[in-house]
Order: structure tokens, then sequence, then C-alpha cells
């Protein structure tokens, strides 16, 4: 049984590359890890010091494609480094539906399906953004069963 927890959060600084594409996990993957090593690569360059693990924030929903910003929490000072397709934006303060997905990232889909109608069931929606905080990866664990996915949805009451 997933744990939903309605968590106030603090605004948070983040560095990002945005991309697009298909639904397909590997195309997914293919393009997250591009864009994760885009982001790093500047940090990198600029002597920047991350402040946390692996995110990708989503602002929109089409169940065709995918468009996701993928990157790290930095400070408000590092954000403004941002340069190229490297850009700095800041997650809002506010309430958030707050859960950890447990297991593969090819799942992720469920448990979001899973999420809505719990929403649905306590008078509530989702809003914009989501954001979801990769706190292992899969050269960390021994089977994609052991990954864990921190999952942040604003929400509004209906």
């Amino acid at each position: 049984m997933t744990d939903y927890k309605l968590v106030e959060v603090d605004a948070q600084p983040y560095l990002y590359c945005e991309r697009s594409c298909s639904m397909d996990p590997g195309d997914i993957s293919q393009n997250m890890g591009m864009a994760f090593q885009a982001v790093g690569d500047l940090i990198a360059e600029k002597g920047i010091t991350s402040a946390g693990k692996a995110l990708s924030a989503y602002y929109t929903y089409d169940p065709q494609v995918m468009t996701f910003r993928a990157g790290f929490f930095v400070s408000a000072e590092d954000a403004k480094k941002a340069e190229g397709d490297v850009k700095g934006d800041v997650l809002p303060a506010g309430k958030v539906l707050n859960y950890i997905h447990r297991g593969p990232y090819s799942m992720l889909r469920i448990s979001y399906g899973d999420m809505m109608e719990y929403l649905a069931k306590n008078g509530m929606t989702a809003g914009a953004p989501t954001w979801e905080i990769y706190l292992n990866e899969p050269d960390e664990v021994s089977s994609e069963d052991e990954l864990e996915t921190e999952i942040f949805v604003t929400v509004e009451q209906t």
C-alpha cells in the first residue's frame, strides 16, 4: 500500500535540460540520460555543487509525448549560471502530495494511475509541476525492484 502524504515544500532552485520524446521506456531512458549528462557537464564546468539527487520535473501531460526537465537541485546563485541548453528555474513552494514509488521506472505509469485515483477519491486534482527525485540508480541496486523514486505532485482541491 502506497503511503501518500500531503506536505509543504519550500521553493527549490534547479538546473535542467528540457527534452521531449515518445512514451517508449527506452526512448525516455535515452533522452533523460542525455539531458542529465548535459546538466552534469555544465555543473562540472562551472564548479557548481549540486544539492541532491537527480530529478525530473513535468509541467505538461500528453499521452503521446513525454516532455520533461531533467537536472539537479542547486543554490539560487548557481541556478543563475545556466547557459545554452541548460536552464535554471525554481520548483515552487506549496502543498504537494508526496509518496515513494518502489520498483522499475517502467512501472511509474501504474504508480501515477493509482495516485490519480487517490486524488479523485480525496477531492483533489493534480496540478503542475510534478517532479520525481531518483533516490537511487540502476547501477546502485542489484535489481530494478529496489529502485526508489520520490514523487511530488502539486495538488488542487476540487
